[in-house]
């Protein structure tokens, strides 16, 4: 009979964990020693009008379900080991997908959105190794109301969703202020590939920032450089002599937000500067150079409701385009865990822009105006 209540203990024990929605394990001699479990579905649908010139001639609309609308769709494990005297290891795996249809995303990759494993100190700060964020999607994309939605900061420059292959990174935190610095031997293995013997510019990124988060004022400062193709002469891929590669984009970027009793406000700026050097003389070719600025507010009416509204300028220095986008959210949340909301969007391209809701020439006929809405659920756990 004992055996037998212990059985029925055990069992009703494994049941009460298997109904939990956050799966987690903790060593009992450590409370700072931890793997969780984690993730967002995020899903809806949108309607866009300008998308694509029929066979008449006009414009036309779509209307489809969407993943991701206002965070990634996504779960992951994160955790962390104490080895004692102010020293811990760390890591994290994130996986991307489309909640709509099941597949992955960032090119396929298993862990695509963040793969790493670090150790930090209390004194010396933290260094971390693989697939990691950008510092202008890490950083300066939270300093914008709504983050790293499709209808924000993102749809004018791709770099606020930059993820880095065989990156190490270095973070340090002191008196409110957070310093870091991050090299990548090779951003994107998919699209590059191994690196060749000799070359030792080809998708390389260079990044470094200083963030300063108060009581009510946070800001944050950031340089990124990034290589496409080789640009050494003597880089074994250079025999692909003739037209354009080695396009170097260089950012600086800056992001300030204050935040009052029932209002959060922002601000922001991006500088770009973008060369394409020529094979034959590793001469500079084409440079593109835009500035980008972003106002906008969180209003939080209730603890269940809030919304938030952007206005983004980007202007392309030596062209005519300088097209304006502009966003309304409103989020109301069910739970801690679960909210519903409806996204608004629309933008005005001049000077033959084709700035579209989902970024520059997707899903937008150039010169056109486009407007767009999002409506969906999304669930934490």
């Amino acid at each position: 009979m004992k055996h037998s209540y212990r059985i029925a203990a055990v069992g009703c024990c494994l049941a009460g964990l298997a109904s939990l929605p956050n799966v987690s394990y903790a060593e009992p001699s450590a409370s700072s020693s931890y793997v969780t479990l984690y993730g967002i579905l995020d899903s809806g649908v949108e309607f866009l009008t300008h998308t694509a010139t029929g066979t008449n001639g006009q414009s036309q609309s779509i209307t489809r379900a969407t993943s991701g609308n206002m965070s990634g769709s996504r779960w992951g494990f994160t955790g962390a080991e104490d080895l004692g005297g102010g020293t811990k290891t760390f890591f994290r795996l994130e996986s991307g997908f489309n909640i709509d249809s099941g597949a992955l995303l960032q090119g396929g990759r298993e862990f695509g959105r963040l793969a790493y494993v670090g150790l930090s100190n209390n004194t010396y700060g933290a260094i971390s190794f693989g697939r990691q964020g950008g510092v202008f999607l890490d950083w300066v994309s939270k300093f914008n109301p709504l983050d790293n939605a499709v209808y924000a900061i993102k749809m004018q420059d791709p770099a606020f969703s930059d993820r880095l292959d065989n990156t190490v990174r270095y973070e340090k935190n002191f008196a409110g202020f957070t310093a870091l610095a991050q090299y990548s031997l090779g951003f994107d293995d998919i699209t590059y590939g191994a690196q060749p013997a000799g070359d030792t510019q080809l998708a390389r990124v260079i990044e470094a920032g200083v963030m300063y988060t108060g009581n009510h004022f946070s800001a944050a400062l950031v340089y990124d450089q990034k290589n496409g193709g080789s640009t050494s002469p003597t880089a074994a891929d250079t025999v692909k002599a003739g037209g354009y590669q080695g396009n170097m984009d260089r950012r600086i970027g800056a992001g300030v937000k204050y935040q009052l009793s029932t209002v959060d406000l922002f601000g922001g700026y991006r500088y770009l500067n973008s060369k394409a050097m020529h094979l034959s003389t590793l001469s500079t070719g084409a440079v593109e150079a835009t500035s980008l600025y972003w106002v906008g507010a969180t209003y939080h009416m209730t603890p269940a409701m809030q919304f938030s509204s952007t206005a983004m300028y980007q202007n392309f220095y030596g062209t005519s385009r300088d097209p304006w986008s502009f966003q309304v959210d409103a989020d109301y949340f069910l739970s801690k865990r679960t909210d519903v909301y409806i996204n608004v969007g629309y933008v005005l391209n001049r000077g033959g822009s084709n700035l579209g809701l989902n970024g520059f020439g997707t899903n937008v006929v150039a010169g056109q105006n486009q407007f767009g809405t999002q409506a969906g659920i999304r669930h934490r756990f």
